[in-house]
C-alpha cells in the first residue's frame, strides 16, 4: 500500500513537472521590432525606393506649379500699373486660382505619399506576420510584442527581429 501510495505521489509530481515545463514554454514572451522589419527588409528597401521615386515626381510637378505662380505674381507686381484694370483683375484672379490649384496639389501629394507608405507597411507586415508565426512556434514563444511603447527592458534573446528579417528576405 505503501509503495503504491508513493507512486501516486511520484506520478503527480512529474505530472506537476511537466505542465510547468510546457507551461513556460507557452509563456515565453518575445519581441519584434516592427519599424525595423520594414526599413531593414529587402521588401521594404524597395518599397521606400518606390515612395522616393513618387515624391519626386510630385515635388517636380509641385515645383513646376510653384515656378509658374511666382512668374505670374512677378509679372503683376512688375507690370501691373501699366495693364487696363480688367486685364489686371484677371491676372490676380488667375494668380488665386492657380495658388488654390497648388495648395490643392500639395495636400493631394502628401496624401498619396502617406497612404502609399501605410499601404505598402501593410504589405509587408501581412507577408511578415506567418513568418512571425513560424518563428514564434519554432522558438516558442508564447507572446510576441509589437508595441515598443510597451516595454521596458527588452532582452536581446526574445528580439526575433533578425530572424523574422531572415525568413522575410528569403521569400522576397
Amino acid at each position: 500500500m505503501r509503495t503504491k501510495n508513493l507512486l501516486v505521489i511520484l506520478g503527480c509530481m512529474v505530472l506537476v513537472l511537466a505542465w510547468c515545463t510546457a507551461s513556460y514554454a507557452a509563456d515565453r514572451v518575445g519581441y519584434i521590432n516592427l519599424q525595423r522589419l520594414v526599413n531593414e527588409s529587402k521588401m521594404g528597401k524597395d518599397a521606400r525606393d518606390d515612395i522616393q521615386k513618387m515624391r519626386k515626381e510630385k515635388e517636380t510637378l509641385l515645383n513646376t506649379k510653384l515656378q509658374d505662380i511666382t512668374k505670374l505674381r512677378d509679372f503683376i507686381n512688375q507690370q501691373g500699373d501699366k495693364m487696363p484694370a480688367s486685364e489686371r483683375r484677371d491676372k490676380v484672379e488667375l494668380l488665386q486660382k492657380m495658388s488654390k490649384e497648388y495648395q490643392r496639389l500639395l495636400a493631394d501629394a502628401k496624401e498619396d505619399i502617406t497612404r502609399e507608405d501605410r499601404d505598402l507597411v501593410g504589405i509587408i507586415l501581412e507577408k511578415a506576420n506567418d513568418i512571425l508565426k513560424e518563428v514564434a512556434k519554432s522558438k516558442k514563444f508564447g507572446i510576441i510584442l509589437k508595441d515598443p511603447n510597451a516595454i521596458g527592458y527588452l532582452d536581446p534573446e526574445v528580439d526575433i527581429t533578425d530572424l523574422v528579417l531572415k525568413e522575410l528576405d528569403k521569400k522576397k
